[in-house]
């Protein structure tokens, strides 16, 4: 009989195999096993009747393996290990005490909006490894969808153009302008006025370049290049501080009271293209448990109406 046109053989068959044989005999096997001697004898009988040649000699007191049982028996035994250590490295990851999370944000300034949920997530959960990749918004939306990344972050309404993915709204971004203290443009300026000193870009940013461009062709201005490139908000807020230059920031809800006290703020005079805060995952697979948790964790600290600033 060939096993390739039957069914494979049922775990709880196997550990009856691997039993009989620890045992030397099927009334030892049956303290082990906790059965009846008649359930155990038809269970291996089944076994034997399925593969189509014994696995126990039967002697006068107990009973030995045979050649072929002896190779069963020692497969059998490698199989049941495994499948014990896969059941409990999987309760682990149901228990988040080992497991690995991976989380994708685009553009990478959008990283602030998570500044307080990694750290508590990891405080909270040591075992799981966390990885986080930064990229565009298309970039970490193909990551998702080709099961690189198991939630990405970014603007809602450019996530939910892929159908491959669940996308979650979040709240509506604010985007203002930021100077330092005593910025030269003044209190109330014109875009034309704001708009000729040196502004701060991410790298991997939105359409906040397309739609700068247009803001100066609408002020009468020449475009300009960013004069300075970067992602990481700390150092965007010391190079404010420090120059002339100005910077767009986006947050969820009004500014602050930490920017109103530290800088001036630029509110309505130069027109961007709104957006609102999402995450997106794979719309075919269920999010892992430390994914899931992620995702509950990120979500209470919004509702309780912390300021978070990009």
């Amino acid at each position: 009989m060939s096993l390739t046109t039957t069914r494979l053989p049922e775990t709880r068959k196997l550990r009856h195999v691997v039993a009989v044989a620890r045992a030397g005999s099927f009334t030892g096997a049956t303290q082990l096993l906790a059965i009846t001697q008649s359930a155990l004898t038809k269970s291996i009988a089944d076994m034997e009747a399925q593969l189509g040649y014994p696995l126990f000699e039967r002697l006068p007191r107990g009973v030995r393996l045979t050649q072929a049982g002896e190779h069963f028996v020692q497969r059998a035994e490698r199989l049941l290990s495994e499948m014990t250590d896969l059941m409990t490295e999987m309760q682990e990851i149901a228990d988040l005490k080992s497991g690995r999370l991976r989380l994708g944000v685009g553009p990478a300034a959008f990283m602030a909006f998570l500044d307080d949920s990694i750290p508590t997530f990891a405080q909270n959960y040591p075992g799981i490894e966390i990885e986080i990749s930064t990229g565009t918004v298309d970039e970490m939306a193909r990551a998702v969808i080709n099961r690189d990344v198991d939630i990405c972050f970014g603007a809602a309404n450019y996530l939910k153009l892929w159908h491959e993915l669940e996308t979650a709204t979040l709240g509506p971004l604010q985007t203002f302008f930021i100077g330092r203290k005593d910025h030269p443009a003044g209190v109330n300026p014109s875009a034309a006025n704001l708009l000729q000193y040196p502004v701060i870009l991410p790298a991997t940013g939105l359409s906040t370049e397309v739609n700068l461009a247009g803001a100066y062709r609408a002020a009468g201005l020449a475009t300009r290049a960013p004069h300075y490139i970067c992602d990481h908000f700390p150092v965007i807020l010391e190079l404010v501080a420090k120059t002339d230059a100005i910077s767009p920031v986006v947050t969820l809800g009004p500014p602050g009271r930490r920017l109103r006290s530290g800088y001036s703020i630029y509110e309505d005079i130069v027109e961007l293209e709104q957006h609102d805060l999402g995450y997106a995952v794979s719309s075919r697979d269920v999010l892992s448990p430390p994914a899931a948790v992620f995702c509950d964790l990120f979500l209470s600290q919004l509702s309780s109406g912390r300021q978070l600033v990009v």
